[in-house]
């Protein structure tokens, strides 16, 4: 558990600190929740959620604190997945807590310890300002992975004019799993925006402003998530529409051949009747004759389908 003095240049104050001293960003993993309940007073199922995995995102709202469930979008061998970052924010203190390393709490640190990217930090250092910035990297993050499957669609849908084949067909439905796979972990944000703004008995009256603004971004990621479901959709009419070309194509070419031949089978058919008399059957010249009609037959419907362009 590591434990940083806000109000002290986010000084490391892990072995000795007490609540009520001073503002505190603590950051733990879940192997460490049970040391964390002795030394902060949070409700039982709440430690019990941040030891389980596949939670889905959410929001409580306690008396002293607030209590999120994020999850946090990424990519792992081409597959997305979903890494669930829980957070306690009080009026003198943040908790983050995730299962394992967690890219947004290393980078968003690492970053005020440079001095980049969190200027409202450094003007406005709160526990409510850190969250803000938490968020703000989630969405964007969450933006990064949507971008990153819209060009997958987009090069999927160029392919596929060219000559589709049934491996498009099988990236089609692999991309259209994690689509939907996002929006299940994406669509509750919508709430804990809501909540949060609501959140006045925790989040300075000032400083929700800024979680106005994460509103109207998490607005703008559903647009761009949902942009990313039509966008599929168009992708897979597209894919099946230019099977159904070939496939009528293919059934052209084969009804063409069929039509050509029939002459050969109908004229070989009378001729193959077995009647006591027929025409020309004991000519010299009935074999030819009747190979030279069915060349001059055939002659005549490929001319016809020629001037119907359909060969």
């Amino acid at each position: 558990m590591k434990v940083y003095d806000i109000l002290n240049n986010f000084a490391d104050v892990s072995s000795n600190w007490a609540l009520g001293g001073n503002l505190y960003w603590i950051i733990c993993d879940a192997r460490e929740i049970d040391a964390l309940g002795k030394k902060i007073p949070l409700a039982k199922e709440t430690l019990e959620e941040c030891k389980s995995i596949s939670q889905s995102a959410k929001i409580d709202t306690y008396d002293s604190y607030i209590f999120i469930i994020f999850n946090v979008l990424d990519f792992e061998e081409d597959e997305i997945v979903s890494k669930e970052l829980n957070i306690y924010l009080g009026r003198d203190y943040i908790v983050t807590i995730s299962k394992g390393h967690s890219d947004i709490i290393s980078g968003l640190l690492e970053d005020i310890y440079q001095c980049k990217n969190c200027i409202v930090l450094k003007k406005n250092s709160k526990p409510s300002i850190i969250l803000y910035y938490i968020l703000d990297r989630i969405i964007s993050k969450n933006h990064k992975i949507i971008s990153s499957l819209e060009a997958k669609a987009d090069k999927i849908e160029i392919d596929l004019l060219k000559n589709p084949t049934e491996e498009h067909g099988r990236d089609l439905i692999t991309l259209r799993r994690q689509v939907y796979k996002i929006r299940r972990y994406l669509s509750p944000l919508r709430y804990i925006g809501d909540s949060l703004l609501l959140s006045e008995n925790i989040i300075e009256s000032s400083n929700l402003i800024y979680f106005e603004n994460i509103n109207n971004k998490v607005e703008k990621l559903m647009q761009a998530q949902e942009s990313l479901v039509q966008g599929l959709a168009l992708v897979r009419e597209a894919y099946e529409s230019e099977i159904a070309n070939r496939t009528n194509g293919l059934m052209k070419v084969f009804t063409i051949v069929a039509t050509v031949l029939l002459p050969f089978e109908i004229l070989s058919g009378i001729f193959g009747m077995s009647f006591s008399y027929f025409p020309l059957k004991n000519k010299s010249y009935g074999f030819y004759l009747a190979i030279g009609i069915m060349i001059l037959v055939e002659l005549l419907l490929i001319k016809i389908f020629r001037k119907k362009k359909w060969i």
